[in-house]
Parts: structure tokens; C-alpha cells; sequence
């Protein structure tokens, strides 16, 4: 009679089971993550502040190389010459650099100064439109001796606000004396022109060896997964690369008519600061729905320094030229690359200008349209949909 042979208890076989096993090293380490939350916020904050630079970098590489490979698109598209062909990146390269520098340098030259002459004009004016608008409430309210007592007591020393301005840039916001404030105010600027040059030097490292950190990535995904998943890792990154130059194109064409549109608009009805207005609305388009009342506010500010009767006008213009290129252009320039609905592009951007700014709320919607996306595909993959076509 043969002898049987002992059962495994099934809880032996359940605990030897491999998905076991990963949920409870998950579980663990979301606990450890609980208990030493603060450790872990300081730790990536730390790694935040180091890698800045470089993470800065990548992204001017990003930008810069969506410029480049529609650039060689275009360039010599049917040589055959090896000459002309080993060179397209190279003039697309040098293409780019000339036209971002451009910008930059128009933006430099023509919002800066305007913005502190419109801010010393304002300073030299508001004492006269205080006391004008002073006067017509005491003439409108002539007959309510509330109010005009009321009015008649307000007064600004307008010597004092001054003096108080200039003595908190003198002294700093710590007042730790003039001294102090200007080795803070060096310091920091010359940390945040090495950091930008670390990021340039970065980023041209990372355009010149693009190729060969693409054979290497895709060397190491194949290493490290099986074929099914660095088919999924492959997926997840076109789509996020898909999204996020979408949005990127689409901005900027954006930015691009808004500010055209804008210094036309003005020049044919005679506004001041044309061009200056015009490039700064364009730059504050590029920051989705918030961007285009940003622009507009600070147009109006400095039409209403130079001519305040022309600032409600101003007003409405800006206000319909952005309706209809919100309702025309915009779409069209976003296309299906980024096709995310308002509600969840608003709720992107304030979370992301939450934790990270402006810069955050520029991440965060191309971000969320990735996930928006690879959520749709794999809800109509689970429901038997067939596949939206590309």
C-alpha cells in the first residue's frame, strides 16, 4: 500500500504566493511612508533643489528638439547629398537657437522697460487721480454729509508711502541693513546664472547625444522587462510625448496669433504701447485659461498709465479678440493631441499652480491629458470598444 503523501495546508500555499508577497512589501513600505512622511517630503525636496538644474535642462532639451525635428522636416527634405544630410540637425540646431534667442531678446527689451516706465508713470500720476476722484466724490455726495465727511478725512501722504518703498529695498524684507540685502540679492542671482548655465550645457549634452540615449534606454527597458511590458512602458511614453508637444505647439501657436492679433488690433485703433502689449499678451497666452486674464490685466494697467480713457476700451477689445480666438483658433491649435475637457484642464492647473507655480501649471495639463488618454483607451478596452483611430 503506497504511502500518501502529506496535503500543504492552503495557507501555506496562499502564503507562498508570489502576488502575496509583492502586496506585502507594498504594505510595508506605505506604512514606513506614513510613519516618516516628513523624512521623505525633505528627502525629495532635497533631491528637487539638487537635480534642478538638470531636470530645467532636459526640459530646454525637450523644447528645443520639438523645434528641431519639424526644422529637419523641412530642410532639405529631398537631398541625397551625405553633406546635406549629416548637416540638417546641425542648421535646424542653429535655426532654433536664432529664433528663440530672438524672442527672449524682444521680450527683454520691449516688456521690461515698458512695465517700469507704465510703474514710474503710475507713481508720478496716482496723487493727481487720488485727489480727482476725491474731488467728484464730494461733489456727487454733496448733499450725504456722511459721506462727504467720510471722504474729506481720507488722506494719503503719498512723500511717506515712498520713503517707506525705498526703505524696504534698501534695508531688505529681513532688515538686516543695506549691507546685507545686497550680498542676498548677489548671491542669488549668481546662483540662478549658474544654475540657467548648467542647464544650457546640460541640455546641448543631451540634444548632441540623443540618439545614443535612445538605443540606450531602449536597451536597458528590454533588460529589465519582459516584452510585454516594455511594450506597455513604450505605449505610456508615446503617448505621453504625444501630449506633451501637442500642448507645447499648440501654445505657442497660440501665444504666436494672440500677440500678432493683439499689436494689430492696437495699432489700427491707436492705442499706446503696441507692441509691447502685444508681445506680452502673446508670452501670458502661453499659461492656459488664466493666462489670456493675466495679459489682459496687465494691458489695461498700462494703457490706463498713458491714456486712461482708452483702458476700457482696451478692455473690451481684448476681452472679444480672446473670445473668438478661444472659440476658433485655440481649439484648432490644440486639436486632438491635448483633448481634454475645460473642467479637467482647470482642475489641473490649479493643482498644479498649487505646488509648483506657473511652472506647475504648465506641466500639469499635459500631464493630465496623458493620464486622460490612457485612462480612455483602457476604459474602451475593457468595455470591447474598438480602438479610436489615431
Amino acid at each position: 500500500m503506497a504511502k500518501q503523501e502529506p496535503q500543504e495546508h492552503p495557507l501555506a500555499k496562499w502564503f507562498g504566493e508570489r502576488r502575496f508577497v509583492r502586496l506585502m512589501l507594498l504594505a510595508a513600505l506605505l506604512t514606513l511612508g506614513v510613519i516618516h512622511v516628513q523624512w521623505i517630503i525633505g528627502g525629495v525636496q532635497f533631491l528637487w533643489n539638487v537635480s534642478k538644474p538638470l531636470i530645467i535642462g532636459a526640459a530646454i532639451a525637450y523644447f528645443f528638439d520639438i523645434i528641431i525635428r519639424r526644422l529637419e522636416m523641412v530642410l532639405f527634405p529631398h537631398a541625397k547629398h551625405s553633406l546635406l544630410i549629416h548637416s540638417r540637425r546641425l542648421i535646424a540646431v542653429l535655426i532654433a537657437l536664432v529664433v528663440i534667442s530672438s524672442i527672449l531678446t524682444l521680450i527683454i527689451f520691449t516688456v521690461i522697460p515698458g512695465l517700469a516706465e507704465a510703474v514710474t508713470l503710475l507713481a508720478q500720476e496716482l496723487p493727481v487721480y487720488f485727489t480727482q476722484l476725491k474731488e467728484w466724490l464730494l461733489d456727487t455726495f454733496k448733499d450725504v454729509p456722511t459721506v462727504t465727511d467720510y471722504v474729506s478725512q481720507v488722506n494719503f501722504d503719498w512723500q511717506s508711502v515712498q520713503d517707506r518703498l525705498i526703505s524696504w529695498a534698501v534695508n531688505g524684507m529681513g532688515g538686516n541693513g543695506l549691507l546685507s540685502s545686497t550680498v542676498t540679492v548677489i548671491s542669488a542671482v549668481t546662483g540662478q546664472v549658474a544654475n540657467m548655465f548648467i542647464s544650457i550645457i546640460f541640455a546641448i549634452f543631451l540634444l548632441g547625444s540623443k540618439k545614443q540615449l535612445q538605443h540606450q534606454f531602449s536597451k536597458l527597458l528590454q533588460a529589465l522587462l519582459n516584452d510585454a511590458n516594455e511594450v506597455r512602458i513604450q505605449h505610456v511614453l508615446t503617448t505621453a510625448n504625444r501630449c506633451f508637444s501637442g500642448f507645447i505647439i499648440g501654445q505657442t501657436v497660440n501665444g504666436l496669433i494672440q500677440g500678432v492679433l493683439t499689436w494689430l488690433g492696437m495699432r489700427i485703433f491707436g492705442m499706446p504701447y503696441a507692441l509691447m502689449i502685444g508681445v506680452l499678451s502673446g508670452t501670458t497666452s502661453l499659461i492656459p485659461i488664466i493666462g489670456g486674464y493675466i495679459g489682459a490685466a496687465l494691458g489695461t494697467f498700462l494703457v490706463f498709465t498713458a491714456n486712461p480713457s482708452l483702458a476700457p476700451w482696451f478692455l473690451l477689445f481684448i476681452v472679444a479678440l480672446q473670445t473668438i480666438q478661444g472659440n476658433t483658433i485655440y481649439p484648432r491649435m490644440l486639436g486632438s493631441s491635448v483633448g481634454i475637457p475645460s473642467l479637467w484642464v482647470l482642475a489641473a492647473i490649479t493643482v498644479g499652480g498649487g505646488i509648483g507655480g506657473i511652472g506647475g501649471m504648465l506641466v500639469a495639463v499635459p500631464i493630465t491629458a496623458t493620464l486622460y488618454a490612457l485612462l480612455h483607451e483602457w476604459v474602451r478596452k475593457t468595455n470591447g470598444d474598438p480602438p479610436l483611430k489615431a
